[in-house]
């Protein structure tokens, strides 16, 4: 065997595992860096997690610790988003326990013209405590289009004192 076979049959099983060694550690820092990737989107999604659902529902709710404060908030509420312009009454119709919740009732009012109804209608319905609309009543007042509106309404509250 020459000296430069010799040479041949030793240099290239270390060639060769040189360059497996460089493959494998480009392998290695591109695996490295998917999972630092998928590392930090997990971290971005558990930064940007929902609050608890006791307090997201506690969102939902009326607040107020008895029926009257719990009332009067509900109240305070419908007349920001209806509007002072169009309300003719408000009045409370009581509450009742239901379960773990309380169903606070609510009658309103509104006369105005049909895009301005519109518009507190859909208020309502988007509102934040959750309103329910339990009766709708609409009737004209044959003067140039001008609507009178009752809405029987229903929120809930957590369990209030009485």
């Amino acid at each position: 065997m020459t000296l430069r076979r010799a040479l041949l049959l030793l240099l290239i099983p270390m060639a060769v595992s040189v360059v497996l060694a460089l493959g494998s550690l480009a392998f290695a820092v591109q695996a490295s860096q998917t999972a630092d990737d998928a590392q930090a989107r997990l971290q971005q999604a558990l930064d940007r997690r929902p609050e608890e659902p006791v307090v997201q529902a506690a969102d939902l709710l009326v607040p107020g610790a008895t029926e009257g404060l719990a009332a009067s908030a509900l109240q305070a509420r419908i007349l920001q988003l209806a509007g002072q312009g169009q309300v003719l009454q408000i009045e409370a119709r009581g509450a009742e326990a239901e379960g773990a919740l309380t169903r606070l009732r609510v009658n309103l009012r509104l006369a105005g013209d049909e895009a301005g109804l519109m518009r507190t209608l859909i208020a309502l319905e988007q509102a934040q405590p959750l309103l329910f609309v339990d009766a709708l009543r609409v009737t004209g007042q044959g003067d140039g289009g001008r609507l009178a509106v009752e809405i029987d309404l229903s929120a809930y509250a957590g369990k209030v004192a009485p």
